[in-house]
């Protein structure tokens, strides 16, 4: 049918989406081979664990189905509803859109492209679980003494991921066609970006998470969705239901059609409109203003230069989140407890002026990309360059820091001697956080873009950058805080055998001088790097 993708050109298109993603897999480097390689081992587990589940449950239901039988419905709903919404996520940030989209535009019709992607997309978004339970059905078929179950359940896993693939597709093309035709959208789509991470992040560490999963999948498992389970189980169950395991077949034939038809019209429509901007005149500029009075006329420069590429780019700092999760024991704490628990300040202030290091000095040479020769040739010292990325870290951390880890002090059981001290640790470690981070970065540079989207390449810092500066800082700044935590500060004063004030504040002390002489070192380390950088 003309709505309908081709057959042989959707094929050719998946194939080459795959291979392309394969070379790209295998031009990674080694540190993130290693992580890919994690995801393998888990992907192992998973297999493992599932085949193993499986083989129970088919052993189960051929001796006494009612045992498994309030599994049977909530297998399918979890699977239906993971698979669409990592269908959904995929597609607005990777899956949706092609590399050389205009070559392919002007060579086959777009719905053949759209063909291609959903098939590579399906392999990709779904390989990770689909495979594993393909597996399974095999394990299950063997437990349940029932060859015929075996093309039942893999028939079942399939058509449900399918299915549920075919709807999440075209709800992430949807919501990206909706992000390129709004300018409300692509005004604010990084504050956008920040409160959807800061719910996700809140869902985790609030514990709250299942309150708001458990619904969804009650609403699931009470739908057609849990039929599915009639088509796997339909050779060993007597109460399976012919009628419904049917059902769900012609159902997966008539929702997926619709599906492809809804995802081919959604991404012409984003392919062949014209985006809208934000709407927002550029203000800024990177000459003039208090900060040149206070700093210097070129460390100002070099500080509003970093504001604005992450203002334009502000992807290229996501990283910088990915440690908050380390805050989930102590948010949670806090929550279960019904107030602010004594571990939760310091913990926030060595997060904050982690962060604050990270943001713009962990890869100073870099984040400069193409224009670091001109930069290095620009009359900016290797002193006022260092300067100016320290102040572009600390004009924003340091207040944030602060305010944030203060607020909640006060709000704490902690004395007042922690208290004081805790305050006084987030608002100095972020300025030596930047500056200890400078002299890793530009030792363990990196220059080449990392892929974060199917369309935004960004660079990063270095895997070595960000596991040294870590461990650096955790090792030094850590001490400052660590033990403005009153167990901790007590266990330490009794076996000193000095007071607990004089623990918070020699802890203090000792931290901010180890994290200073660090500091102090790196920033002789980057200035050198960047007055001696030859193109």
């Amino acid at each position: 049918m003309p709505a309908f993708p081709d057959p042989d050109h959707a094929v050719r298109i998946a194939a080459n989406e795959l291979r392309i993603a394969w070379r790209k897999l295998r031009g990674k480097s080694t540190a993130q081979l290693a992580s890919v390689g994690i995801v393998v081992l888990f992907g192992v587990a998973f297999t493992a664990a599932a085949a193993y589940g499986a083989y129970l449950g088919g052993r189960g239901v051929a001796t006494d189905p009612g045992d498994v039988s309030s599994l049977l419905g909530l297998v399918p709903a979890a699977l239906a509803t993971l698979t669409l919404f990592m269908a959904a996520y995929m597609t607005v940030i990777q899956l949706g859109d092609v590399d050389a989209r205009d070559g392919y535009l002007t060579t086959v019709p777009a719905r053949d492209v759209v063909g291609g992607l959903l098939l590579a997309g399906y392999v990709r978004a779904s390989g990770l679980f689909v495979a594993p339970l393909l597996v399974a059905s095999v394990a299950f078929a063997v437990g349940a003494g029932s060859p015929l179950s075996l093309p039942l359940a893999a028939l079942a896993v399939l058509a449900l991921t399918a299915t549920a693939f075919l709807v999440g597709f075209p709800l992430g093309a949807a919501i990206t066609y909706l992000g390129s035709r709004s300018a409300l959208v692509a005004r604010f789509k990084t504050v956008i970006g920040a409160v959807v991470f800061l719910a996700y992040f809140w869902l985790i560490v609030s514990g709250t998470f299942d309150e708001v999963v458990d619904p969804i999948l009650d609403v699931a498992e009470a739908s057609p969705v849990s039929w599915y389970a009639d088509l796997a189980t339909l050779a060993v169950v007597p109460g399976a239901s012919a009628a419904k395991a049917g059902a769900v077949v012609v159902g997966s034939v008539v929702l997926g059609a619709g599906g492809v038809l809804a995802s081919v019209r959604l991404s012409e429509r984003r392919w062949y409109t014209e985006s809208v901007e934000a709407g927002e005149r550029e203000t800024d500029s990177v000459a003039g203003g208090r900060l040149d009075r206070l700093v210097g006329r070129r460390p100002a420069w070099v500080a509003r230069k970093s504001w604005l590429r992450a203002r334009r780019a502000p992807i290229r700092l996501v990283f910088v989140a990915y440690p908050a999760f380390l805050l989930v024991t102590p948010v949670q704490a806090s929550v279960e407890a019904g107030r602010v628990t004594a571990s939760l300040p310091p913990s926030v202030a060595l997060y904050g002026a982690w962060m604050t290091g990270a943001a713009f000095t962990l890869n100073p040479l870099g984040d400069e990309g193409a224009v670091l020769p001109v930069t290095a040739i620009s009359g900016v010292s290797g002193r006022e360059f260092v300067g100016g990325l320290v102040v572009a870290s600390a004009v924003f951390g340091v207040p944030l820091t602060a305010a944030v880890a203060g607020g909640l002090a006060v709000l704490s059981p902690l004395p007042p001697v922690a208290l004081v001290c805790t305050v006084v640790a987030a608002a100095v470690l972020p300025v030596l956080a930047a500056a200890l981070a400078a002299g890793v970065g530009t030792t363990y540079p990196k220059y080449d873009a990392t892929t974060v989207s199917r369309s935004r390449e960004v660079v990063v810092p270095s895997m070595w950058a960000f596991g040294v500066y870590t461990l650096a800082f955790l090792l030094t700044g850590g001490v400052a805080t660590a033990v403005q935590v009153p167990a901790a500060a007590g266990e330490l004063a009794n076996a000193i055998g000095v007071t607990d004030a004089a623990v918070h504040a020699g802890a203090l002390a000792v931290g901010v001088l180890l994290t200073g002489v660090l500091a102090a070192v790196s920033v002789r380390i980057a200035v050198r790097a960047f007055d001696d950088y030859t193109a």
